[in-house]
């Protein structure tokens, strides 16, 4: 006797023992018991899902003798069950669209379709690859399909479903197979190799299921492959050879190198590959896998249905990666391995090809967060005694000024609101409560004192050079030169601060005015010299400027005036 492949020999026979298509079904089964039984119908989905054995089991089901009805559970014992399963049924007619497609075949059809079944009680036609029939084969159909004899049922089944004609739709009910999941298809392979007497662990059962893609007939084949080359002990060693997958071991030293940081290794996994003898573009897609795995142990909580294709024992494997790797770590390992998986179909030297993105991953784990990176900035900004807490408008901006700001060193880079602009008056005086000793000192002391305290803010400093200072009890007059009086009022506050921190005691501050001195302004300026030191007074009261000046401890080295 021949031998019978697995893909026959372990073919379902009745409803319950189809593979993942439970919805489906279910459904049929009830309008089997409720007597709604359509006269066509269509079962769409990819290969190997169950479509073509769906379709003969729902013919038995029509057909079975054992009742006088039709049966959800057939007998599959009866003359009409045993020669449906056999195809040697006179009353069910199983032909292919691809070779009956013409519209010569659909008019025989329709011919035979007038007549009675010989024996059973319908006469079926099961159209398989329907949508290879033609356009007039199709017009041919429509008639009949719509209003057949009583006793004549059709059942179509395609893989391209999006081919078929409206008219041919609107006239079936319609049943979508889905692509069986690995977990079920895993369970299935491992009810066969125990029916078979086959040795194999479960991680050789889930690998087969994962090269399978979701199909029952690939996975079974696969499967008759893998037995008529190890007998009946399966090693994980031969599954590998014979199906050309990707031994575990150098799967994981890709996400180990990434850890540690190691471009070597990663580049060395490269060259045992090529000896090897591996598909690159394989072991990228497999590579993805695993990423995605380890994406899912980090994520899914124990018990989750994402982790059941994922064996416990594999699961405690990726934990430490899915530990030390961030979410958005994994997601952008995923999207290098990605782009690899296309670029490799068109690559000239595709191992080049495959270290370099190899290489990419190991480098996007130096990449910090955005948001990691922003926190690190405030963390550089401690408040300031008497800085201002909110932003609001500065004097005017001068569109015209571009100033050249040369930065200095600076131990922690600041950033300190615009203080509020206060109106140019004759005097500005504010006094600012605290509790300490009594300080002593002239006012030339203190201003000295708060120009050393400025000195890593050159916008602060900037209006207190050259200005004299005169303390009078508690109160201290600051004569500011005309030029610089708006930029010391924005500032009033932050001075305020520093005298009551340089005289330890309630000091009043007071702003006058006073003319520039001639060792300000020398005598005798060039035009240029004055345009220059114009545009240099403007810079440095723009509230942009000054803050750039706060930021990176730099001053003001050249102004450039451009078109607005």
């Amino acid at each position: 006797m021949s031998y019978q492949v697995l893909a026959l020999r372990w073919r379902p026979r009745t409803f319950e023992e189809v593979v993942g298509q439970q919805t489906v079904t279910r459904t049929l089964q009830n309008a089997l018991s409720s007597g709604r039984i359509g006269h066509a119908f269509l079962l769409s989905g990819a290969r190997g899902v169950g479509k073509t054995t769906t379709a003969r089991i729902l013919a038995k089901a029509l057909n079975c003798s054992r009742g006088e009805q039709p049966t959800p559970r057939p007998c599959d014992e009866c003359p009409a069950c045993e020669e449906i399963t056999a195809g040697t049924a006179l009353d069910v007619q199983e032909i292919d669209g691809a070779t009956h497609n013409g519209v010569e075949q659909v008019r025989e059809l329709r011919e035979s379709a007038r007549y009675n079944p010989a024996r059973d009680r319908f006469k079926i036609w099961i159209i398989d690859e329907v949508h290879m029939l033609s356009t007039g084969a199709f017009n041919a159909l429509l008639k009949t399909l719509e209003e057949p004899p009583p006793r004549v049922k059709f059942i179509f089944a395609t893989t391209e479903y999006h081919k078929l004609p409206d008219t041919i739709l609107s006239r079936c009910q319609q049943y979508e197979f889905r692509m069986i999941p690995a977990r079920e298809l895993t369970a299935h392979l491992r009810r066969v190799a125990d029916g078979e007497g086959v040795q194999v662990s479960d991680e050789a059962l889930a690998r087969v299921a994962r090269a399978a893609e979701g199909s029952v007939r690939d996975a079974l084949s696969l499967f008759d492959q893998v037995l008529s080359f190890s007998g009946t002990e399966v090693r994980d060693a031969d599954l590998s050879a014979l199906l050309g997958l990707i031994d575990r071991e150098l799967l994981v030293a890709v996400p180990r190198a990434v850890l540690e940081g190691d471009s070597l290794a990663a580049l060395d996994l490269v060259e045992r590959l090529s000896e090897y003898g591996a598909d690159y573009r394989n072991f990228a897609r497999e590579l993805l896998l695993l990423f995605r795995e380890i994406l899912l142990v980090k994520l899914a909580p124990e018990g989750s249905a994402l982790l059941d294709p994922i064996l416990p024992e594999e699961r405690g494997r990726l934990r430490p990666f899915a530990d030390a790797f961030s979410e958005e770590d994994l997601l952008r390992f995923v999207d290098v391995l990605g782009q690899l998986e296309g670029e490799l179909r068109f690559a000239q030297d595709p191992r080049v090809c495959l270290e370099l993105a190899l290489l990419r991953v190991l480098q996007t784990t130096r990449l910090q967060p955005f948001a990691e990176l922003v926190a690190r900035v405030e963390a550089l900004a401690p408040e300031r005694p008497g800085a201002a807490r909110a932003a609001s408008p500065g004097p005017p901006r001068v569109p015209r000024a571009a100033p050249s700001v040369a930065p200095a060193p600076l131990p922690a880079a600041e950033t300190r609101p615009a203080a509020p602009a206060r109106p140019p008056q004759a005097e500005a005086a504010t006094e600012v409560p605290v509790d300490g000793p009594d300080g002593a000192g002239s006012g030339s002391d203190l201003l000295a004192a708060m120009l050393e305290r400025c000195a890593g803010r050159p916008s602060l400093a900037q209006a207190l050079k050259g200005c004299r200072a005169e303390l009078d009890g508690n109160t201290l007059t600051l004569e500011v030169a005309s030029d610089f009086r708006p930029l010391a009022e924005m500032h009033l506050e932050e001075y305020q601060a520093l005298v009551r921190e340089v005289a330890g005691r309630s000091v009043k501050l007071q702003l006058s005015a006073s003319a520039p001195s001639p060792a300000q302004a020398p005598a005798g300026p060039s035009a240029e010299e004055r345009r220059r030191e114009r545009l240099m007074k403007q810079a440095s009261r723009e509230p942009a400027v000054q803050e750039a000046l706060d930021l990176f401890g730099g001053q003001i080295v050249d102004v450039k005036e451009v078109d607005s």
